[in-house]
């Protein structure tokens, strides 16, 4: 079977997953509360359709813990704050945690002053970033949440990575209809991206590389393509990738000034180490440099039911739209996967990120048929 992208897939129930990773983390040292929340962010990627940011991501957690760069037994803390805003150092722990609190606390701070941000430093991988503001659609308010990395792309015009793979997120909420949620990267490609290509066979879906030695563009990641032992998604590229407009060059450019540059201690992309293969040893460093979420509350000035339903009207007039031949709906962004979540459907994974799945299990004692006979027996 494959997905709408033409990538081959395979089905596995994401509650199974869930408490397969829950229990992973678990052997690896992580709190059982640690253990939750991550488990439950990267379940809701695979939900989501996330293909590289569920199951996909799981692999970055459990190398960084493996190495000790990331601290399983940090818990991350609020080291500043004022009645709208907050800063918190995660000192080392996972992005999961770091960003749910910075989320949790947000939402509470703009319940009283209509608006809220939460800066987020020294932080691990944090995987999908729609997971974080569905928590603020769900409190009847609207979100937006970003963060850098280490360096994934080139600036406009250039062959070598300086800027991040950022994750862009927006959700406001839902009324009748599910929440707007916009989940997106400010690349053309990321690590992730890569690794699918090479994988299926495939090439990427414009010439988002650059020849390290000539120039050139190109579109097939296989000449350049470093895999990682044991490793279904993590991997180098000798080509640096490249952006496909000046737009989303300055796109990402506007992630980086929420996450890193008004950000107070956190680090930007060019001062984060890479590339990928650099973080299988162990660093005294995070992963990641910054990040923002921002939360509105706008029933400080409409009454409280009026954005969900303002939210349906724009979505009845998008679906309604005259569609294309062939076109049997029209979809908002994020629908699909607020229903999967809904219905409980079998979530798709990829071979390859399942393969690497079944080595981490059984490399901390555990099977997949225990784990699956423990799922069932809850």
């Amino acid at each position: 079977m494959g997905d709408a992208e033409g990538l081959e897939t395979m089905q596995e129930d994401a509650g199974f997953l869930e408490h397969c990773y829950r229990s992973v983390l678990v052997e690896l040292g992580f709190s059982t509360e640690h253990a939750r929340i991550v488990a439950a962010c990267v379940s809701d990627g695979d939900r989501n359709g996330k293909l590289t940011q569920g199951m996909g991501v799981f692999e970055i957690p459990v190398l960084l813990a493996r190495t000790g760069t990331m601290d399983v037994t940090a818990e991350p803390v609020i080291v500043d704050e004022g009645p709208s805003w907050l800063v918190i150092d995660a000192q080392r722990s996972s992005g999961q945690w770091a960003i749910t609190m910075a989320m949790e606390a947000a939402i509470t701070k703009a319940r009283d002053h209509a608006i809220a941000i939460g800066f987020v430093r020294d932080f691990n991988d944090a995987g999908a970033f729609g997971t974080y503001v569905r928590m603020a659609a769900r409190e009847g308010m609207m979100a937006i949440a970003t963060n850098n990395s280490l360096p994934l792309v080139s600036p406009w015009g250039g062959m070598e990575n300086v800027l991040s793979g950022a994750p862009f997120a927006a959700a406001t909420p839902g009324g009748e209809h599910p929440p707007i949620v916009s989940d997106i990267q400010a690349v053309e490609v990321h690590d992730g991206d890569l690794s699918e290509a090479y994988f299926q066979g495939q090439r990427l879906k414009g010439e988002f590389l650059v020849d390290p030695d000539t120039g050139e563009l190109t579109d097939d990641p296989a000449p350049y393509f470093e895999r990682m032992e044991d490793y279904g998604r993590i991997s180098d590229c000798r080509a640096p990738t490249v952006f496909g407009s000046p737009r989303l060059y300055a796109f990402n450019l506007f992630t980086e000034m929420l996450a890193g540059v008004i950000n107070p201690g956190a680090r930007m992309s060019p001062e984060i180490a890479g590339p990928p293969s650099y973080w299988l040893e162990p660093r005294d460093e995070a992963l990641t440099g910054g990040a923002c979420v921002i939360v509105i509350d706008p029933s400080h000035w409409m009454p409280a039911d009026e954005p969900g339903a303002r939210s349906d009207r724009l979505v009845a007039a998008v679906k309604g739209a005259k569609r294309r031949p062939g076109v049997d709906e029209i979809h908002l962004p994020g629908e699909r996967g607020w229903r999967t979540m809904e219905t409980g459907a079998p979530v798709e994974i990829l071979p390859a990120h399942w393969e690497s799945f079944v080595q981490i299990v059984e490399s901390v004692g555990l099977t997949i048929d225990g784990l699956r006979d423990s799922h069932e027996r809850a």
